[in-house]
Parts: structure tokens; C-alpha cells; sequence
């Protein structure tokens, strides 16, 4: 299910070229570690946060999305078991270069992060 959440949202925005290379990395046909950062967080953007990202740093995952509201690219970290130990809101520089220092982005829909349905993320008010 979560796969078809991004799917759906992908191709309901294939006219940008950031969602279609991400389509590609999901569909087999491009290598993830050929598109560019830059890419994977503008896909997120046009998506309207539809399409989150989540990458890993050792054990904790840093999981990033945006918010039209905010105007802004919305990050939290967590440690096991969903402890949030970093959030905030970021740009499109520091959103890249915050998936630059982590391993294997990949996009996840919305419903699947902890930013959704009351998750730990949803109210990040104190963090931002």
C-alpha cells in the first residue's frame, strides 16, 4: 500500500522531471544512487509533502517532508523506538545537505511516516 501512495502522487506530478527520475528509482529502471539529492528533495516539494523522504545515519532516521504552510522543508530525526532527537524546518540547501550526510534516501509516502495520523512527528510545534 505504502508503495502505491507514492506511486499515485508521483505520477499525479510525472510532468516534473524530479518525479519521474524518482519513478524510475522505484520502478527498477535508474540506479537510486544516480539521481541527485537535489532531485529526491524537489520531488518532495512538488508532491505538496504527498511523498516524504526517510535516511538513515547509523540506527536513527531522519525523515523530511514539506509543508506548504510553512513554506518550508519539515525534518525530524528519531532514535529507537521514535524518540525524536532533532527537528526543525529547513530550505532546500540544508535539506540536501542534511540527506548528504546520511544513507539510502528513499521516498515513503505521507501515511508512513511519523508525521502522519498522530505519529510522533505530528506535532513537532515544540521543535520548530
Amino acid at each position: 500500500m505504502a508503495r502505491d501512495a507514492v506511486r499515485d502522487a508521483l505520477l499525479d506530478h510525472s510532468d516534473s522531471r524530479p518525479c519521474r527520475l524518482v519513478w524510475e528509482t522505484l520502478d527498477g529502471s535508474t540506479d537510486p544512487g544516480d539521481i541527485d539529492l537535489a532531485d529526491y528533495v524537489e520531488a518532495v516539494r512538488v508532491t505538496d509533502g504527498d511523498v516524504c523522504l526517510v535516511a538513515s545515519e547509523d540506527t536513527a532516521d531522519l525523515y523530511l517532508r514539506w509543508q506548504a504552510s510553512a513554506g518550508a522543508f519539515v525534518y525530524a530525526a528519531f532514535w529507537p523506538p521514535w524518540g525524536v532527537v532533532d527537528a526543525g524546518t529547513a530550505d532546500r540547501t540544508r535539506a540536501v545537505s542534511m540527506l548528504a550526510d546520511r544513507e539510502d534516501p528513499r521516498p515513503v509516502g505521507f501515511d508512513e511516516t511519523p508525521f502522519a495520523n498522530g505519529g510522533p512527528a505530528a506535532d513537532l510545534s515544540e521543535w520548530l
